[in-house]
């Protein structure tokens, strides 16, 4: 995706998010950040609604690949590194799913009988 294709998914996208759409938008914004775009609009916009989404590992990646590819202040820098940083927490605290056991899981014992 060169820049002006770049630029137009993402103004989409934010136009989707406005209309309540965010599935979609996030659908576009990821295109734009799998594409390099080297301007924050994007990334920030996916930081944003994932962390809304409690989608940490999300939050961690794409403030990876801000970090990798938006050209920005040091300032901007910090404030990924922060985000990141928090995100990483937050995931920590998270529980994990428990895998099932050998025997399956109680609904399917019920399917089975």
């Amino acid at each position: 995706m060169d820049n002006v294709e770049a630029v137009k998914a993402y103004l989409r996208a934010q136009n989707l998010e406005q209309i309540g759409r965010a599935d979609d938008a996030v659908e576009l914004y990821e295109r734009v950040v799998a594409g390099g775009f080297d301007a924050s609009g994007p990334y920030d916009r996916l930081i944003a609604i994932y962390g809304d989404r409690a989608q940490h590992r999300d939050v961690v990646r794409i403030t990876d690949a801000a970090l990798a590819q938006v050209q920005t202040h040091a300032e901007k820098r910090a404030w990924y590194d922060r985000t990141r940083a928090e995100a990483l927490r937050a995931a920590e605290r998270l529980p994990r799913a428990a895998p099932r056991s050998a025997r399956g899981s109680r609904a399917e014992k019920r399917t089975r009988r």
